[in-house]
C-alpha cells in the first residue's frame, strides 16, 4: 500500500518508518519503479516528488515472505509504530498513517 504513494505528489515530505531492503523487494514484486531515499532528520523537508520514497530504516528481524505472517517480525511492526509515534510526540512528524497491522 505504502508503495503507491511513490507515484503521488505532495506539498508535504512523506516519510515511510520500514525496513528499505523489504520496500525494495515489494517494489520490484510488483512491478513499481520506485527510488527510495534514506531518511536524514537533521535535513530540511522537502515536498515529495513522485517516484520516491523517504524511507527512515527500521530493520527487520526475519525475512519477509509474502502471505507468511512471521512471529519474529512482531517486535519490528511495534518499534516502526513506536518509531512514528516518537515522530509526531517530538514534532519531527505531523502525523501517523498506518496500513493494516495483523494481530494474529
Amino acid at each position: 500500500m505504502v508503495l503507491a504513494l511513490a507515484n503521488s505528489e505532495s506539498n508535504h515530505q512523506l516519510v515511510v518508518c520500514a525496513d528499505k531492503q523489504m520496500l525494495a523487494e515489494r517494489a520490484k514484486h510488483l512491478g513499481i519503479d520506485v527510488e527510495l531515499i534514506d531518511y536524514d532528520a537533521d535535513a530540511n523537508p522537502l515536498p515529495h516528488t513522485k517516484g520516491t520514497l523517504v524511507v527512515d530504516h527500521i530493520p527487520m528481524a526475519a525475512p519477509a515472505v509474502i502471505g507468511e505472517l512471521n512471529e519474529a517480525n512482531g517486535h519490528y511492526v511495534l518499534k516502526t509504530l513506536e518509531r512514528a509515534a516518537q515522530g509526531c510526540l517530538s514534532d519531527e512528524f505531523g502525523a501517523i498513517v498506518t496500513g493494516p497491522v495483523h494481530k494474529g
